[in-house]
């Protein structure tokens, strides 16, 4: 059933990309090139903007639609911008996530995750630049109310119903 599905989808749907989303593209591509050149950063080619096209292209094929829908833009955008940021130095990495958040639809959850595993890596760097060569870190303490003030950065407010989730304590976090 699956090949069928990939057969059919593969010869008969070729979904296309209207026009307003391809000046959602070009508007992206500004920004993230007046952003790489602000920052020094590794810059944006128009290689990275196929990428998206193809993605979204892709996204809508696989729902078997025959135009290229807001939902398969975005998608494709998260995607293609994760991957495009992660690959610049940690402190670029941190501006630019900041300023193409906006891009970026995620849970609350998701999010308050970002933020603790950037806090947790900074206070390993620091624990880390400390300590003797070899020595090993056991634990590492971050801040409350410094956790809850980048949340409420994010317009987050309650943290309670995040620190009693079954995920959080799977990424084994402990809250004190």
């Amino acid at each position: 059933m699956l090949r069928k599905y990939i057969v059919y989808a593969r010869d008969r749907v070729r979904p296309k990309l209207a026009k307003f989303d391809q000046e959602k593209v070009s508007k992206l591509y500004s920004e993230l090139r007046r952003e790489s050149l602000l920052t020094g950063s590794i810059p944006i080619t128009v290689r990275h903007i196929e990428s998206i096209i193809r993605c979204a292209e892709s996204h809508a094929r696989m729902h078997l639609r025959d135009a290229v829908g807001d939902q398969d833009l975005n998608v494709s955008i998260q995607v293609v911008l994760e991957s495009f940021i992660d690959t610049q130095k940690y402190s670029v990495m941190k501006s630019m996530t900041k300023t193409f958040s906006r891009y970026f639809q995620r849970s609350n959850t998701e999010l308050l995750f970002t933020i603790l595993r950037q806090m947790v890596h900074e206070e390993l760097s620091l624990t880390r630049s400390r300590m003797t060569a070899g020595a090993l870190i056991e634990k590492v303490a971050i801040s409350e109310k410094e956790f809850a003030n980048k949340a409420r950065q994010l317009d987050i407010q309650h943290l309670r119903h995040f620190y009693d989730s079954r995920a959080f304590a799977l990424q084994n976090y402990h809250f004190d």
